[in-house]
């Protein structure tokens, strides 16, 4: 059964057997893990296992982990990230066989990227939706953005005017993690209170210098300097290296496919309605593609990011921030510089 994320309250009670988290939105795909974990361990599934499809990743973990007994407790959480992967023939004769033989007393929750159509006709995800809950996670649309905010606000006992509102739905540009970022600091600041212009103005001004989303944006506009400040900034600042990395690889996964539509003939303009490239974003997407045009560009870039995800989980040796700068300098230098710090 497929729902929408603010569906998923209703479909708790009972717990379902399987839930499907899909979309590429990472605030409201968390916020949906986070929801399915505290509400299964209020139901006593407290042990909780997690595998990862990675390379190396063997599908008999899936069936070993179905067929073990736990140690710690009588129910427990089974989680399965497939992130940007498909579990391909082995993958779904593993899922196939959990389906045929649901474990007792144990709720598997799969998370993965957004699936397209064609995804979503595969074997693999048709089982899944027979037996369980499928939450289809897809940005806001613009429209829908201000009422998102004014309700996040009123979480914290924040008030705010409409040009409040539209002024924080103006920064964030659909990011729904900035945005919420920014809804907190202003709460710690000046608590639960009506905010004023002037006070989002403050508290942007003082936070946005190395702010994650910027510094994406630095980098597709091919300004070097300035992204290798802010990139320092965000390291010294003390945010974490998987939310820059998540960001960038979004990007860079975006403007993979956007860039193979292209190729295929399809206008512009369609396909960046296609993928929600918002009005004031159009030129910074713009200008990387004239820079990047071949999507082979962007499947190698692609390739970088898994390699410092690896590095972030431990599985490579390395730095993920000296690894995070290289990789951006190769998006923001023109394609006759690439090969020379490739």
């Amino acid at each position: 059964m497929k729902i929408k994320p603010n569906q998923l309250n209703h479909h708790l009670a009972p717990l379902a057997p399987i839930y499907l988290l899909t979309g590429d939105e990472p605030l409201q795909l968390k916020e949906c893990a986070d929801m399915l974990r505290i509400f299964a361990r209020k139901q006593g599934f407290i042990e909780r296992t997690v595998l990862t499809l990675e390379t190396g990743f063997s599908w008999s973990n899936l069936e070993n982990e179905a067929n073990s007994l736990s140690l710690f407790a009588t129910k427990r959480l089974l989680e399965l990230r497939l992130g940007n992967k498909s579990p391909g023939n082995e993958g779904t004769k593993a899922l196939k066989a959990y389906t045929d033989n649901l474990p007792t007393d144990t709720i598997l929750i799969i998370t993965a990227d957004r699936l397209d159509a064609s995804k979503q006709k595969t074997k693999w995800f048709t089982n899944l939706d027979s037996y369980g809950i499928v939450v289809q996670i897809w940005p806001i649309e613009i429209s829908q953005l201000p009422n998102w905010i004014a309700q996040r606000m009123n979480h914290y006992g924040l008030q705010a005017s409409a040009e409040v509102i539209n002024m924080l739905a103006e920064r964030s540009e659909g990011h729904l993690l900035a945005c919420s970022q920014e809804i907190e600091k202003l709460h710690l600041v000046y608590g639960s209170s009506h905010i004023t212009t002037e006070q989002v103005a403050e508290t942007v001004a003082d936070s946005s210098r190395f702010e994650i989303f910027n510094w994406v944006d630095t980098v597709l506009l091919g300004n070097v300097q300035r992204s290798i400040r802010q990139l320092h900034g965000l390291r010294s600042g003390g945010v974490e290296v998987i939310l820059v990395a998540w960001a960038l690889d979004r990007e860079i996964r975006n403007l993979s496919h956007i860039t193979y539509e292209l190729q295929k003939g399809q206008r512009q303009e369609q396909v960046f309605k296609s993928y929600r490239i918002w009005q004031n974003r159009k030129t910074v997407i713009s200008n990387v593609i004239r820079r990047h045009p071949n999507p082979k560009i962007w499947q190698q870039f692609l390739k970088r990011t898994l390699q410092i995800e690896r590095i972030i989980k431990g599985v490579n040796n390395g730095n993920a921030w000296d690894e995070l700068q290289r990789l951006s300098l190769q998006v923001s230098v023109p394609i006759n510089l690439l090969k020379s710090i490739l």
